[in-house]
């Protein structure tokens, strides 16, 4: 399946009904760029006016803490769109970068096309709405789950549905990610192995 393909089942999967040729004409408003594994889609200090999609890769959003450590915010698996929310919607300089973990094409489409979708088609415009409830809902689920479990639970939530993080994403960025140290992953991932 080639990825205008994939990105078109994406944006299908938000449950909102599209007129082929209305679908047609955002797909079109979409550029395609490629990236090395390691590289960033967005850099601490830009004003985003980008919402990206990676065909390939898996990807994570940090920041540089005071003491110059990185802090992974999040990880997210290839075909999920990516941007820093505030700086997008609001103009703001963005607080994270984003990086990618795999060479991956990544697509795009830029606010003020998205904008103008939005204005033109109202079945874009739902589609926006649907993105920005999807998101939400994922934020508030992912931050209880987080909160509510411990390490080994949240580890095992990461292997039941994200397997390939643990192939693909160092572990002192998952162990950030779950804000543990990479000592504490490491014994879980043993504790588990033993289980076997």
């Amino acid at each position: 399946m080639s990825f205008k393909e994939l990105l078109k089942e994406k944006i299908l999967s938000y449950g909102t009904y599209f007129d082929d040729d209305v679908l047609e004409a955002g797909l079109q408003k979409f550029k395609t760029i490629k990236l090395n594994a390691g590289d960033h889609l967005i850099n601490s200090g830009d004003v985003m006016s980008e919402l990206f999609i990676a065909e390939k890769s898996i990807s994570r959003a940090y920041r540089i803490s005071e003491n110059g450590e990185e802090q992974t915010l999040w990880i997210e698996p290839e075909m999920s769109f990516l941007t820093d929310m505030e700086s997008f919607r609001r103009g703001t300089t963005n607080q994270m970068n984003v990086q990618l973990y795999e060479d991956s094409d990544v697509m795009y489409i830029e606010r003020e096309d998205l904008v103008e979708l939005y204005a033109e088609y109202h079945q874009w415009s739902l589609f926006g709405i649907s993105l920005a409830e999807e998101y939400l809902i994922y934020v508030f689920k992912i931050t209880n789950m987080m909160f509510a479990n411990d390490a080994t639970s949240n580890y095992q939530l990461i292997a039941q549905y994200y397997p390939r993080f643990l192939d693909i994403v160092p572990l002192k960025h998952i162990a950030s990610r779950l804000n543990v140290t990479p000592i504490t992953i490491s014994r879980i991932r043993n504790d588990k192995q033993k289980k076997k």
